[in-house]
């Protein structure tokens, strides 16, 4: 029988108006539906609109203009 496990709850912070646009396309499905949660450290994390799954860009944040 599968174990069901809970999922992990983020620290999340939150960020300017000017960065909810921000887009990625989700690791899972490739979808670029996708909305922004927060920020966890200089990192946006977005949740895609498809499958749920929520993920942060591979690349890094070139400036810290939304701390």
């Amino acid at each position: 029988m599968a174990r069901k496990y809970t999922p992990v709850e983020l620290d999340l912070k939150p960020v300017l108006e000017s960065h909810l646009t921000e887009a990625a396309s989700c690791p899972q499905c490739g979808s670029r539906v996708t909305q922004v949660l927060g920020r966890m450290g200089l990192r946006l994390v977005f949740r895609c609109d498809k499958c749920l799954v929520r993920f942060f860009r591979q690349r890094p944040a070139t400036s810290a203009s939304f701390l």
